[in-house]
């Protein structure tokens, strides 16, 4: 797994459902126009919109952060977990939250056609594996990480969850912060960071 969009000479960690889509789409146009002329040539000729397709594999990437300053995009567990299960359809797909909970804790791998365990599925992973010189952003400082990694193009909303999300109970919410524990201080210190700034406005 390439963990890291090359962004000129900065890197942006890729934590999936967390705005990849739309930096992807981004990073292409502003760093690497060539690539978007050739899959407008090669990829969808039949006069679809490059845009609205998945970019990520085209975006150059790197395996390790070192010596590169990086951003990275977190956004709040619980949504993160509700996008994802949106995403992916797991509700026609599995039916239960609970269900895909299990799998996520246990690594049962027993969901439908799923490739491996949700677990180690992308969309599902932690927020807090990537290291290095970090720099964090959270959902609502999207033009803030553009800034940051130099891209001047318009960001799109691109990839959004067509399927309805999960309405979780207190306790689907709960196992969810239990099991993404490092993750939730992580967006409580971004919170916190956040409220600092604010005081000194």
């Amino acid at each position: 797994m390439m963990n890291y969009f090359i962004c000129g000479n900065r890197l942006l960690a890729f934590n999936a459902k967390c705005a990849t889509s739309s930096f992807s789409w981004a990073i292409l146009r502003q760093y690497h126009p060539e690539v978007v002329e050739q899959l407008k040539k090669d990829q969808w000729a039949n006069g679809q919109s490059v845009e609205n397709q998945m970019l990520h594999r085209w975006v150059p990437k790197r395996f390790s952060s070192r010596g590169f300053m990086v951003a990275q995009i977190v956004r709040e567990p619980v949504e993160r977990f509700r996008s994802a299960y949106g995403f992916m359809g797991l509700g026609k797909r599995i039916g239960s939250v609970d269900a895909v909970l299990d799998d996520l804790i246990n690594e049962t791998h027993a969901l439908d056609s799923i490739r491996g365990t949700i677990a180690s599925n992308i969309h599902f992973r932690p927020q807090n594996r990537f290291d290095g010189d970090i720099t964090f952003f959270r959902m609502d400082q999207l033009q803030d990480c553009a800034d940051f990694l130099g891209i001047e193009v318009p960001l799109t909303r691109i990839n959004q969850t067509k399927v309805e999300k999960p309405i979780l109970t207190l306790a689907q919410e709960k196992t969810i912060r239990d099991y993404y524990a490092e993750d939730v201080d992580l967006w409580d210190s971004l919170q916190e960071s956040n409220k600092k700034e604010m005081a000194w406005l």
